[in-house]
Order: structure tokens, then C-alpha cells, then sequence
């Protein structure tokens, strides 16, 4: 008999990092390098466990089907006519996400390890249960635990920021926690309307979010006046609460801040796993269960990521803070995800969920070499940085190529994202639009491409500045003469960023292996979008598609085909690069 089932192990992970925290509570009183290696083991039993648990989907027949593992399923409330429980699983569109949490908390762990003196006890009490709430978000199956677990993620870093962060934490963190909560309790409302929308027709109140895929296929929100346009105010409401986690621009502006005062284990969170709760919520719910809505706001959506994208580079161009710089640099990158997804073309939405992993990798690597510089030097200035290089080789070594991973160099993980997401882009401009929208597509494409070259040009100024050249640190910013020979990396940033530069190497020479697993999932959850995006475009298909124009699409086959297409083609030219 196997004890170790999938769905226990599932559950497992999750408790882990509560055990972990609990650990670190009652060892407090023993000192700094206690509480630090028990979340350091913790961080790395959790890794393990979760690691394990991937390969095991992998080799399922789940995997192949596209079908939710390790399910498990414990009634909560069942009583009446509400069913709600504690139903955790995992699926091709939570697997990598759900691997990412793993491995990013350790990185936040790690790159802590000489940062935090203060309040350890708490610290680290606090990475763990925002590392329990990131895995639960991705496992679970339920309305009300999603909920719980979104959240939930909310309430760490919000003391993370406040307590651990730089000058202005109090305000980063205020803001941070009033921006997310608003817009998740209008997605919550959302939520509510859809599970109450199918309990009309099947006489219980489930939240399973199977369940309700399944019910609003069969049962959809109407879409016109005599319903109320319900379809259209549930996207609304879910589209503010997703698009502020993300964030589409122009709901950003409480992120720069945040990362700035943040400590640079909440950094790493943040930008690796947290900004990418919003889009797994679009692929979860809004396409799946709003189609019509989607297919409607998706030409206003992509728009905007194509926007975010140009604005986030421009503001990065003129930063002279480096954090800061990364930081819009994200907005800029989730811009991508956004135009991607909402090109609802299979190439772009299968690009755009491996590029949530690609800069999940690349951005916390680079905030946590941010920190490692600000640890060394006391100074996030660019100006007053300079020949970093000549002292730290290996520190500039890796910062260098999580740079390119971010800018798309052919070879390492970001290109084969960004590849696929214009390629998916352009492809929806010149053959799956009307035919008077096909040019304001076209620019918008050609936008993502601007911001490519943009990407390069911030990216390299910064590592120029930064890395090469004279040293322009005043002296009160010189390390001291005993610690000038250990400016480079340390054992623990090694632990912390040498996982992180496997995977940018691993994705950016194979990326069909991690394609693959995802591919059934996604373009299950965004048929239905694409297929009402493609009616609309048709003459006669929604009056906003005007009655003279044209379509010319692709076959169900060819979809379904050409994410693979352009897999096989990445993969040869990354390593001809």
C-alpha cells in the first residue's frame, strides 16, 4: 500500500512551510543562526517535496490528458445546498507556477541570510507562510480556497514591507495592501456572482471551479440587455481585481514603490511568483468562464499590455536607481504576458505562460543581485556605482546573464517567450482580425517589438554603468579594507542564484520540454475565448465587428499545431545563437 499518494503529497508540500514556521517559533530564543537554518531546511525540504511531486506528474497519464493530479478532495461545508471544499489538485497551467514558488522561497531565504539581523524570528516566520499561501493559490480547486490562499498572500508581505523595508515602507506597504485588496474583493464579488449564476440552473451552490468551468459552458452569463449584461460586469469586476495583481498598466503604480522599500527576499517573491497570481486568474476563470466578455475587452487588453510595454521601458530609461529600473522593467516585461494572452492565439497564450516562468527567473534573480550590491556598497544609485567588475567577477558574471535572459538573447529562457508572443501577435494581425483592424494590430505587434530594443538599450546602459569603468562610490559608501577582498558572491547567494541560472539555460536550449506540459491545459482553458474572439471578427458575428469586413483564420488543426511549430523552431535557433 503506498502511503505517499499523490494528493497526500500535494498536501504535504503545502503544510511544510507551516511546519517550518512553527519550528522556527519555538527555536527563536536560540539564536540568529538557528532560526536561519531551520528556514534555510525547511525552504529546501519543501523544494524537494515539490520537485518530487513534479516529476511524479509528469510521468502520469494526467499529464498527457491534460487532466487536474494528486487531487484531494475533504468536504468542508456540504451541508444544504452548499457544497464547498478543501479540494487541492494540480494541472499543466498551476504545475510550473506551483515549482517556481518552491524554488523562489528559497532563493528569498537565502538572499536574506546576511540582510536580516533584526526580527529574524518573524522574517523568516513570515517568507514561509507567504511561501505556504503562493503554493496553495496554485493548488487549489475551490473557489473559497483560492480565495483564502490570494488573499492570504496579501498579509505576509504586507509586514515584510512595513517592518524589514527601506525609508518609505510604511507607505509602500499601505499602498501595496489597499491597491490588492480592492481590486480582490471586486474579484471576489465576481467570483460569488458566477458560482451564484450556476447554482440558478443546477439547484447547488458548488464552488468547484471544474464544476463551474463545466456549468458556464453549458449555462453562460448573458451577454445582452435583457440579462443585464451580466457576463460583461463579472469580466469587469475580475478583470480590476486580476489586472492590479499583474499589473496591466495603467494599475501599476503601487508596484515600483513596493519593490523599492521592500527587503530583497519580499522582492524576489513579489516579482518571481505574486505578479503572476493575476494572470493565472485570467487562464483559470475569466476565459474558460467568460468567453464572450473576453473576446469583447481583448482588443482593449492587448492594446494595453502593448502600451505597458513602451511606457515601462520609457520609465525605466530614465531611472537612476537600479532597483527601480528593474522594477518598471517588470511592468514592461508583464506586458508582454498581457498582449500574449489577450492575442487569444495559441502560439501567443502558450508563449505568454512560459514567459510568466522566464521572468519569474530573470527578475528575481536580478532584485536579488540588486541586493547583494546594496548589501556591498550601501548605495542603489547608478551614478554612483562603477567598476563592480574588477571587484566582484562572479556577482557581475551572473548579473549579466539574467540581463540577457531578460532582453531575450537567443539561447537563454526570455527569447523563446518573447518569440512566441510576437509570433503569436503578429499572427493574429495579419490573419486572424477584421480587416479594418488588422493595421492598428499590426502597430500594436510592432510596439512589442519597440520594446525589445528598448529592453536592451535600459538593461545594458545600467550593466555598463554599474559593472565597468572607474569606481565613482564616495568614501563613505567604500567597504571597509577588511571586507574589500569578499565583495563577490557568498556560499548562500550561490545557493540562491545557481538553480535560478540552470533554469535560464535549461528553458532558453529545451524549451519544448517545458511547453509540453502545459499545452493541453491552456489551450483547453482559452478555446473557448479564441473560438468567440473569431466569431466576433466575422461580418455578422457581434456588431463590433463591423459588417464589412473580413476574417481569415487558422483551422482548429493548424492551432493546435503551431505552438509545437514554433517550440521546434526556438529551440534550434537558441542554440545556433
Amino acid at each position: 500500500m503506498n502511503l505517499l499518494t499523490p494528493s497526500t503529497h500535494l498536501l504535504l508540500v503545502i503544510l511544510l512551510p507551516l511546519v517550518g514556521a512553527g519550528i522556527i517559533w519555538l527555536l527563536g530564543s536560540r539564536g540568529l543562526q538557528t532560526v536561519r537554518q531551520s528556514a534555510a531546511i525547511t525552504a529546501v525540504l519543501t523544494l524537494a517535496a515539490a520537485a518530487w511531486l513534479v516529476l511524479r506528474y509528469l510521468a502520469s497519464t494526467e499529464a498527457a490528458a491534460g487532466q487536474p493530479f494528486a487531487v484531494l478532495s475533504v468536504p468542508w461545508l456540504t451541508g444544504g445546498v452548499f457544497d464547498i471544499r478543501l479540494s487541492i489538485g494540480l494541472d499543466g497551467l498551476s504545475l510550473w507556477l506551483f515549482g517556481l514558488s518552491a524554488l523562489l522561497s528559497l532563493t528569498a531565504i537565502m538572499v536574506s541570510w546576511d540582510a536580516i539581523k533584526e526580527g529574524a524570528v518573524g522574517f523568516y516566520m513570515l517568507l514561509l507562510l507567504l511561501e505556504a499561501a503562493m503554493l496553495g493559490v496554485f493548488a487549489a480547486r475551490d473557489i473559497i480556497l483560492f480565495y483564502v490562499f490570494f488573499e492570504f498572500t496579501l498579509i505576509p508581505l504586507f509586514f515584510l514591507i512595513g517592518i524589514w523595508g527601506h525609508d518609505e515602507r510604511r507607505r509602500a506597504a499601505v499602498t501595496f495592501f489597499i491597491y490588492t485588496l480592492a481590486g480582490s474583493v471586486l474579484a471576489f464579488l465576481g467570483l460569488v456572482t458566477i458560482v451564484l449564476w450556476n447554482a440558478s440552473h443546477t439547484g447547488s451552490i458548488t464552488f468547484d471551479i471544474d464544476l463551474l468551468t463545466a456549468g458556464l459552458t453549458q449555462h453562460p452569463l448573458p451577454m445582452d440587455a435583457e440579462g443585464g449584461y451580466l457576463q460583461w460586469l463579472v469580466f469587469l469586476a475580475l478583470l480590476v481585481g486580476f489586472a492590479v495583481k499583474v499589473p496591466i498598466f495603467p494599475l501599476h503604480t503601487w508596484l515600483p514603490l513596493a519593490h523599492v522599500e521592500a527587503p530583497t527576499g519580499g522582492s524576489v517573491d513579489l516579482a518571481g511568483v505574486l505578479l503572476k497570481i493575476g494572470i493565472y486568474g485570467f487562464l483559470r476563470f475569466s476565459l474558460p468562464m467568460l468567453p464572450e466578455a473576453t473576446a469583447m475587452a481583448a482588443p482593449w487588453l492587448f492594446a494595453l499590455g502593448a502600451f505597458g510595454i513602451v511606457y515601462g521601458a520609457l520609465v525605466a530609461l530614465v531611472q537612476q536607481d537600479l532597483k527601480r529600473l528593474i522594477a518598471y522593467s517588470s511592468v514592461s516585461h508583464m506586458g508582454y504576458v498581457v498582449m500574449g494572452l489577450f492575442a487569444l492565439e495559441p502560439v501567443a497564450i502558450e508563449g505568454a505562460n512560459l514567459q510568466l516562468i522566464n521572468h519569474g527567473l530573470s527578475s528575481a534573480g536580478l532584485f536579488a543581485l540588486v541586493g547583494m550590491l546594496y548589501e556591498r556598497f550601501h548605495t542603489r544609485s547608478i551614478a554612483s556605482l562603477g567598476g563592480v567588475a574588477a571587484k566582484a567577477p562572479w556577482l557581475t558574471v551572473l548579473f549579466m546573464l539574467f540581463t540577457f535572459s531578460s532582453i531575450g538573447l537567443p539561447g537563454l529562457n526570455g527569447f523563446v517567450g518573447e518569440f512566441m508572443i510576437l509570433a503569436g501577435s503578429f499572427q493574429r494581425a495579419w490573419t486572424g482580425v477584421a480587416v479594418g483592424l488588422e493595421q492598428s494590430y499590426l502597430v500594436l505587434a510592432l510596439m512589442g517589438v519597440v520594446g525589445v530594443v528598448l529592453g536592451a538599450w535600459y538593461m545594458l546602459w545600467a550593466v555598463e554603468r554599474v559593472f565597468f569603468g572607474n569606481s565613482r562610490l564616495p568614501p563613505s559608501h567604500q567597504p571597509a579594507a577588511e571586507a574589500a577582498e569578499s565583495l563577490d558572491l557568498r556560499w548562500h547567494e550561490i545557493a540562491a542564484l545557481a538553480p535560478l541560472a540552470v533554469f535560464v539555460l535549461w528553458i532558453g536550449l529545451t524549451p519544448a520540454s517545458f511547453l509540453g506540459p502545459p499545452s493541453a491545459t491552456v489551450r483547453k482553458l482559452s478555446l473557448a475565448s479564441s473560438e468567440a474572439f473569431n466569431s466576433q471578427m466575422r461580418p455578422g458575428g457581434s456588431p463590433h465587428a463591423g459588417q464589412d469586413h473580413e476574417l481569415i483564420t487558422h483551422t482548429p488543426a493548424q492551432q493546435a499545431g503551431s505552438a509545437h511549430d514554433l517550440a521546434t523552431v526556438a529551440s534550434p535557433l537558441s542554440a545556433a545563437h
